[in-house]
This record gives structure tokens, sequence and C-alpha cells, in this order.
């Protein structure tokens, strides 16, 4: 019993360390401080994002917010599913939202707080 949990405390441990991924090609200052995708910096470089989403996929909702700071918004699920949602383009925080539909970057985390599905949605 005594072995299982040292070792569990040491997995914990080792998995708690693990460094952050590099993503290529995107200033990770800028996103952060497009808030609500004022200054349209997200849309620029989502496709960039997109296409290193592997090196998302498990992360932890700290972990993502380490790496792409405060979510515009959160959305609770069924079953403790959770997404968070990133803002692309001007949204209704921004000066120059017009009462539109705009894009919007969602991470959905299942149940086991890992990061498992990313997509771009319009919203209001």
């Amino acid at each position: 019993m005594k072995r299982n949990l040292i070792g569990y405390i040491t997995l914990l441990f080792i998995v708690s360390c693990t460094p952050l991924p590099e993503l290529n090609n995107i200033d990770l200052k800028r996103w952060k401080q497009d808030k609500h995708g004022c200054d349209s910096y997200r849309i620029e470089v989502i496709n960039d994002l997109l296409s290193q989403k592997d090196k998302l996929k498990g992360l932890s909702q700290n972990d993502i917010i380490s790496l792409l700071g405060q979510a515009d918004q959160h959305e609770l699920y069924e079953r403790s599913q959770k997404f968070f949602i990133y803002h692309l383009e001007p949204g209704n925080g921004c000066e120059n939202f017009d009462d539109k539909y705009f894009k919007a970057f969602y991470i959905r985390f299942n149940s086991l707080d890992q990061a498992i599905d990313f997509i771009i949605q319009e919203i209001k």
C-alpha cells in the first residue's frame, strides 16, 4: 500500500512538472492581450493554432489558461464537461462590436479535465 502511494505521488509530481508546449508562429502575449478579439490578432493566427492542436490535446484547464490566458467565456455542459471560449473577432466586450455574429474558438474539456476538442463557431 505504501509503495503504491509513493509511486502515485511520484507520478503526480512528474506530470505536474511537464512543461507547456511551444506554439509556432503565435505570439502568446499578443493572443492574451487580444481580449474578446477586439484587436483581431486571434483571427489572424487561428489557423496556425489549429494546425498545432495535437500539442493542446490532453492539457488541463490550468495549462490552457497558462498558455492562452483566461477565456472570454466559459460554458458548463452535461457530464462535467466544460468549454473555454476565446473570441476571435470583435465580440460584445469590444467598442467596435456591431451586434452581429462573430467567430469564437471553443476548447472542450472532458470530465477528467483534459482538452479533447477544438472547434470554431459563430456566436452572438
